[in-house]
């Protein structure tokens, strides 16, 4: 467990911005001793002429005022955050120059051991069996547009996957800022797990994939056998939930209706086969009509049809071959109750 509190502090990720993108310790930032380009030419000097020379390029090209205002930027950084690591990819020769520099400078910090990929190493091994995710897990299911989001973070024992995933887990639920990579998703999730300092786990209903962040096998596998509490929803409410959320709060919060139109005729064309053309048609035409004259209503009925057509039929499919695991169905208030009862 020794990196479980390793993102209390902000750490100082030395490595490549590029590198830095790809996966990082959460929390960490980026001030890199070398950019990417840098990182590039004393990679190429490696593979040519060894470690030695490559070493001497690095000296080469990070040196005078770069490097002065470089150790400046670190030592600021380490004042604010006490207690914050330095590291770089396998904590070698990067890490060592930094620590050295920065002790020259009258800074004393220490070098994460192993460096990244020690990390990156322990965040795997966490979801390599399943006996490891020992509490009780409840997962909170229901019709899209239940509010099973909105639920869920009612509870201080939830861990909210699509709020990591920065995605709201369907074909139109993709945000503007984009989504974490892959890795990083892996390493928020898992810190936030280990973390989680209550008996019982509560999560929303998810696909293996949140947009196009994919849940571990084993933590799938967990949330498909564990005690499943459905909310009970009607259909209007859910049109009206959606109709907040996807089209209000955006507009409200300055994006224009052109472009969410678009953004979501692009959505709506993904699943045009499942839909059929007759349906994909219907939609079309019901959503560009409800942009074009700002018409709730008209929002309504084409987010409904959607919701008929195709996000119900598949989570009934799915719901099926779980029903042995329904513990409880009902309204979002009954439900609370139920779990409050279970603890």
């Amino acid at each position: 467990m020794q990196f479980r509190n390793i993102s209390n502090v902000s750490n100082i990720d030395l490595r490549s911005e590029d590198e830095f993108k790809k996966g990082s310790i959460p929390s960490s930032i980026n001030i890199p001793i070398l950019t990417n380009e840098q990182f590039k030419q004393v990679g190429i000097e490696y593979k040519k002429n060894g470690s030695d020379s490559a070493v001497l390029l690095g000296h080469s090209l990070v040196k005078g005022e770069s490097k002065k205002k470089l150790v400046r930027l670190w030592a600021e950084h380490l004042k604010e955050n006490p207690g914050s690591l330095v590291y770089c990819f396998r904590g070698g020769m990067r890490s060592e120059i930094a620590v050295k520099w920065l002790q020259d400078y009258g800074v004393n910090v220490e070098k994460l051991v192993g460096g990244y990929k020690n990390f990156r190493s322990w965040i795997i091994s966490q979801h390599l069996n399943i006996d490891k995710y020992k509490k009780e897990w409840i997962i909170i299911g229901g019709l899209t547009g239940s509010g099973k989001t909105e639920f869920l973070n009612s509870f201080k024992e939830s861990i909210d996957l699509e709020g990591i995933a920065n995605h709201r887990g369907s074909a139109f639920g993709g945000k503007h800022d984009g989504q974490p990579s892959q890795v990083n998703f892996e390493n928020i999730l898992t810190l936030n797990y280990l973390n989680h300092n209550y008996d019982h786990l509560i999560l929303e209903d998810e696909s293996r994939t949140i947009g196009r962040a994919g849940l571990p096998g084993f933590w799938y596998e967990k949330m498909q056998t564990s005690k499943l509490i459905i909310l009970e929803v009607e259909n209007d409410i859910r049109a009206e939930n959606i109709y907040e959320e996807y089209i209000y709060k955006e507009i409200k919060s300055g994006f224009s209706e052109d472009i969410l139109l678009n953004k979501y005729l692009g959505s709506l064309k993904n699943i045009k086969r499942r839909l059929g053309n007759k349906i994909y048609s219907e939609i079309k035409y019901l959503m560009e009509n409800a942009f074009y004259n700002n018409e709730e209503e008209l929002h309504k009925e084409w987010i409904l049809m959607i919701l008929l057509n195709y996000y119900d039929k598949m989570y009934n499919y799915k719901l099926d071959m779980r029903k042995d695991f329904i513990v409880y169905k009902g309204t979002s208030e009954s439900c609370k109750d139920y779990i409050n009862s279970m603890f």
